[in-house]
């Protein structure tokens, strides 16, 4: 399952709603000439819906975000069709009959994706990690950078409304971003990346050998580092070394660069991980889950991390 939770500048109050399978149907029929086929829900994320749509040998995926995260739906769908003209598989939208990669469909924006073969992987091998590692390399480097070192901004930012839900968030965060502050991120290596690359995006087929990259739509433009440092945060640090090694032997980024940029990046993203959390609490999000004590168990991963910090947090 990717999505997880929505990189920091992509964070949204909306909760998407619930579709009967008939309107979906409809919806395919309508938008994209696609009939009589077979429709299951998919276990999504916190942000979105997913189906599977089968028709004979063909199967797709149906997605489904909040009209209000539209914008970085359209961003990361985009990042998709550019990966696959380069032979990366990244579940691209299908267009539908006028040409569209997304439609409106009841407060939502929908996409058909096309399938993308294999398993996701777990990462608990050592030539698992060196293929996460290598493709995601190889996907920065496609994509480019979007800004150079020296033209990017200066400042990250999280969102703070609701940061006053524990008494230790606020303290927490402002201290992780002051430290991030000393860190010059103009002179970090700046591009589109995917924004919640935990190892489940990776998907290897069996039959090709090809490595792709699925879910797209958290996809933003920050420091490369961003996506090493989510990998690191769902895997753990002390199991990494194979992965961050093949990833520097990509060209992506230096290893001094990575070595430099990763524990504010990671320190960024749990904190990311902290403030989501706590929005999710303070609303009363129940979004993707049916236990409000999964809303509370991200906020105290995230507590422990920087409570097990070797410094004063």
């Amino acid at each position: 399952m990717a999505d997880r939770f929505a990189s920091p500048d992509h964070a949204t109050d909306a909760e998407p709603a619930p579709h009967d399978l008939p309107s979906i149907a409809q919806l395919l029929a309508e938008r994209w000439a696609l009939h009589a086929v077979e429709i299951t829900p998919l276990e999504g994320g916190m942000n979105s819906l997913t189906w599977e749509a089968r028709s004979g040998s063909d199967r797709w995926v149906m997605k489904a975000v909040p009209s209000e995260a539209k914008d970085a739906f359209v961003f990361g769908l985009d990042l998709a069709k550019r990966l696959e003209r380069a032979g990366i598989p990244a579940g691209a939208p299908v267009a539908t009959v006028s040409g569209l990669s997304v439609v409106s469909f009841d407060r939502q924006v929908m996409a058909l994706l096309r399938w993308v073969e294999g398993g996701g992987l777990t990462g608990e091998s050592h030539a698992e990690l060196e293929l996460i590692g290598t493709t995601l390399a190889r996907a920065h480097r496609t994509l480019g950078m979007q800004n150079g070192k020296g033209t990017a901004p200066a400042r990250l930012y999280l969102p703070s409304e609701h940061l006053d839900v524990r008494p230790w968030l606020r303290p927490v965060i402002t201290k992780v971003m002051a430290r991030l502050d000393e860190l010059d991120l103009r002179q970090l290596t700046w591009g589109p990346v995917h924004g919640d690359p935990a190892p489940d995006v990776f998907r290897l087929d069996p039959v090709s050998g090809v490595c792709g990259v699925i879910d797209w739509s958290g996809a933003g433009v920050w420091p490369r580092a961003y996506d090493l440092a989510a990998l690191v945060m769902y895997r753990g640090a002390d199991s990494m070394r194979p992965l961050i090694d093949a990833y520097v032997a990509g060209g992506a980024l230096t290893r001094d660069e990575v070595e430099r940029a990763l524990r504010p990046m990671l320190d960024y993203r749990w904190a990311g991980q902290a403030a989501y959390f706590a929005g999710r609490i303070a609303r009363g999000d129940l979004t993707g889950i049916d236990d409000p004590g999964v809303n509370e168990a991200g906020l105290e991963a995230a507590r422990r991390w920087f409570a097990g910090r070797d410094d004063s947090y």
